[in-house]
């Protein structure tokens, strides 16, 4: 392994190639690792051994391992699983990924592939069955292997699924978008909440279409990396509703005012200034994270105060209002110094508003009080 020096992250000893550890874009060649994505590795650990009570196939499926960072990491800090399933069409990731299982002593829980992804994900465990857990963190879109991921985890198993291709989903190339994942991003100050509602929206519907249904337990968004976790049942009658988590997010891009919708319209103007609102989605509406799993994931989580956070935000947070306020945004409007987050959110809540903190910008709230109404409360 000419290239490649030990590291470690969490408890775990892996093999990466150095120039990853110094480079300010991680290399591909000869194999691709980025410390950049510890945090969402760490919540992945979380997440896992919080869901693993309710496996009933204790097995994990990572179908771009990379050199074994995430897989590798489950099999040594996530007791509960019992088999880690590892592939990568790279073969020196899955030889590093292979050298690191030894350094850890968890060889006999692991198996290693290389294969195309959805022809690894097909294939099954060691009997061909489904696994409980299925991981799948590309480099750029998942959008075309979301089919595979769903046909390949059990019923009540676990999905966890990223984009990278944020330019896409934040607004920057909107054709792109509504060919990946079939809704209008929106090029604004939240862009990052639409951008995983649409991603969410794409493994909802994508589910249904296989008479599945999906339930969004946890989600984050860390720079440009976006995350979704949803547990996945066979059941056509919940597949029947899926639309009743599925509309749209109005904005106005002349004074900021912004709504939920379940009916597209695109006539409709902006009540506070008359202006046309654009509109993104198709999305999700529904809630992102269920409580009591995020509740479970910080009983995890130990002296982890990075992830500690971003989960009482997650707990925090209200649900149905699919887009978020950020503080300098609404002190630029009243031509004041921002008002802390706390501030806000009491203010709100005292005027008779829901109102929360939000994971996804901790510079940020959330509130059902339309735009002038906060203006009002904070004024």
């Amino acid at each position: 392994m000419d290239g490649f020096v030990e590291t470690v992250e969490g408890r775990t000893r892996l093999l990466v190639p150095a120039l990853s550890l110094t480079e300010r874009v991680p290399p591909k060649v000869p194999a691709f690792f980025n410390p950049a994505a510890k945090q969402s590795r760490d919540l992945s650990i979380l997440a896992y051994r919080a869901f693993a009570p309710r496996l009933k196939e204790k097995t994990l499926a990572d179908g771009f391992t990379g050199i074994g960072a995430r897989a590798l990491r489950v099999a040594v800090e996530v007791p509960e699983i019992e088999q880690v399933f590892a592939n990568d069409a790279n073969p020196t990731a899955i030889e590093a990924a292979k050298r690191s299982a030894e350094l850890n002593g968890v060889s006999e829980k692991c198996r290693f592939s290389i294969n195309e992804v959805c022809k690894f994900l097909m294939k099954g465990n060691d009997s061909e069955e489904r696994f409980g857990i299925v991981d799948l963190d590309p480099f750029g879109t998942p959008a075309r292997h979301v089919d595979c991921v769903l046909r390949a985890a059990l019923d009540d198993g676990l999905v966890s699924i990223t984009a990278t291709d944020t330019a896409v989903l934040c607004g920057v190339y909107p054709k792109v978008c509504l060919r990946r994942y079939y809704g209008r991003p929106l090029n604004n100050s939240y862009g990052n909440e639409t951008a995983l509602r649409l991603l969410t929206s794409l493994i909802a519907l994508t589910a249904s279409r296989l008479e599945l249904a999906i339930k969004p337990v946890f989600s984050h968004a860390t720079m440009h990396y976006l995350r979704v976790y949803a547990q996945v049942s066979v059941s056509s009658s919940e597949a029947n509703d899926v639309y009743a988590n599925i509309g749209y997010v109005m904005h106005c891009f002349n004074c900021g005012n912004r709504l939920a919708t379940r009916e597209y319209d695109g006539t409709v103007k902006c009540e506070l200034c008359q202006k046309k609102l654009r509109i993104g989605g198709q999305l999700w509406t529904g809630q992102l994270h269920e409580k009591e799993f995020v509740a479970k994931m910080k009983e995890q989580a130990g002296n982890d105060e990075k992830s500690k956070k971003v989960l009482d935000a997650a707990l925090d947070e209200i649900d149905h209002v699919p887009y978020y306020f950020k503080a300098d945004e609404i002190s630029s409007k009243l031509r004041t110094n921002p008002h802390s987050i706390p501030k806000i959110i009491e203010k709100l809540q005292a005027a008779g508003y829901r109102a929360s903190k939000t994971p996804l910008n901790f510079g940020a709230f959330k509130t059902d009080a339309r735009l002038d109404r906060i203006i009002d409360v904070l004024r």
